[in-house]
């Protein structure tokens, strides 16, 4: 799939380890059969689940859930991408 609108940029400081941006873009919605074709690493994850946008805070801590909060809250205002520092809008 083709990656959409970008949503997000996100400068996290490292603790440990160098800084990052992460990058956060529309992946749609996938369909039963494009959800069942999806091939994971699993020596990378000890678990993986889909969520509804209320169920994040439950898995999704820290300046990650404040990214993918700010990513959903672009996506359903349309507005244009929103600058992060640690999750947190910068401005």
């Amino acid at each position: 799939m083709e990656p959409g609108r970008l949503l997000a940029i996100d400068w996290a400081r490292g603790s440990g380890r160098p800084p990052i941006v992460a990058y956060v873009y529309d992946g749609g919605v996938l369909d039963e059969e494009q959800l069942k074709a999806i091939r994971l690493q699993e020596p990378e994850l000890l678990s993986w689940k889909l969520v509804e946008p209320a169920e994040l805070d439950r898995y999704l801590t820290g300046a990650r859930g404040r990214r993918v909060h700010a990513a959903l809250r672009a996506l359903e205002s349309g507005a244009g991408a929103v600058e992060l520092e640690d999750g947190r809008p910068v401005g």
